[in-house]
């Protein structure tokens, strides 16, 4: 004899079961998101860094069509030119000035981050056979 517990349409639970997992993990990330870029939480970003780029001014880097291009397509010389023209080094250099008071060290850290995230080496350093910037000379 079969008894119908309830589970009659297994497929139809899985899907409702998949769709409240998918709602419950997506809606929370969605409505943080937009919390974040709002600027209505507490969550101060100003001191993010994603591979040791501040998060703002990865942000700004993004609005810009010209380096988002150039970072895209590969093209180094041209990134490195536009980041350039919009002073990225030296908001990089303000943002990490307080832990790195040496100026060589300092400038020494930015360019092995500028070449970890776009392959770009600076005129003044040359790349060892670890993957670090040291100086030319």
């Amino acid at each position: 004899m079969y008894v119908d517990c309830g589970y009659a349409n297994n497929n139809n639970n899985k899907a409702k079961m998949a769709i409240a997992l998918y709602l419950t993990t997506t809606i929370p990330l969605i409505v943080g998101s937009l919390l974040l870029i709002s600027g209505r939480s507490q969550i101060n970003m100003n001191r993010w860094t994603i591979r040791g780029v501040p998060v703002p001014i990865i942000l700004e880097f993004l609005k810009d069509e010209t380096a988002r291009k150039a970072y895209f397509q590969g093209n180094k010389n041209l990134l490195h030119d536009r980041l350039d023209e919009m002073g990225i080094e030296e908001k990089v250099k303000d943002f990490y000035r307080e832990q790195i008071p040496n100026e060589y060290a300092l400038d020494r850290h930015i360019h092995q981050i500028f070449y970890n995230n776009t392959g770009y080496v600076g005129k003044a350093y040359k790349v060892n056979s670890q993957g670090n910037l040291v100086n030319k000379n």
